[in-house]
């Protein structure tokens, strides 16, 4: 828990440190000089002048081009183990072991605060089911493995234009639906068909920030709760 609290307080602060670099850069870049203020015998020119000037500088800030964003990531841990069910009365279960959670998402960025398009994830998870009076040297009685897909909409709105900036802050909202292999099997390999499969409604909520590379190049870090709580990877301009 501490480590999951100090993640979201460092992106929470890089966040900041993202939006006050976008502040400072359009007040000092993008946004013009001062106001004309009264000359002591000078025309009225000069102040049509300066707006020409302010004109100019707002000019120079470059056309957005929108981008298809391809990203790869990983995400610790694989929160779909606590999907496994409980075989109570009588069991408990043993340690987890868990594959992923992987992720690989297509989006659409169509203005500098905004995306819109696909997240995928992929994990399993399996636990052994001992007697609740069983010896440390007792084989489990069941085994139970859940493997799952999911596939989501995924909308992610930043903190400051993503062509302006090298550090960015964003939130991700994700949701759509999982698609579940659960296996529940006796010591014998014979599967257990009354149990009923996790929800099929799939999620993720984040907290995340970009470290531009390059133009086309970005590695991200998160945090949030969903298909995993901590996540990182890489993401590619197109």
């Amino acid at each position: 828990m501490k480590k999951y609290i100090l993640s979201v307080a460092i992106i929470t602060l890089m966040s900041v440190i993202a939006s006050t670099e976008l502040n400072a850069q359009i007040r000092f870049g993008f946004g013009g000089g001062m106001g004309g203020g009264r000359y002591y015998n000078r025309p009225y020119p000069q102040r049509r002048s300066n707006n020409n000037q302010n004109n100019q500088k707002k000019e120079e800030v470059p056309k957005f081009i929108p981008t298809v964003d391809i990203s790869f990531g990983f995400g610790y841990p694989n929160v779909d183990k606590y999907l496994l069910p409980d075989l109570s009365p009588g069991y408990v279960k043993g340690n987890y072991s868990k594959t992923g959670t992987y992720t690989a998402a297509i989006d659409y960025q169509f203005n500098r605060f905004t995306s819109l398009g696909l997240l995928g994830a992929y994990g399993t998870s399996s636990v052994p089911y001992f007697a609740a009076n069983a010896g440390p040297t007792d084989q489990p009685v069941y085994n139970g493995t859940l493997t799952g897909w999911s596939v989501m909409t995924n909308l992610k709105t930043y903190f400051a234009p993503v062509d302006l900036v090298k550090l960015n802050g964003y939130f991700r909202f994700a949701g759509g639906i999982n698609v579940w292999d659960q296996k529940i099997t006796d010591a014998n390999g014979l599967k257990q068909n009354n149990i009923s499969d996790p929800s099929e409604f799939a999620y993720q909520v984040s907290l995340g920030a970009d470290f531009n590379l390059s133009p086309r190049a970005t590695i991200f870090v998160e945090a949030g709760y969903g298909k995993y709580i901590l996540a990182g990877g890489l993401k590619f301009k197109f």
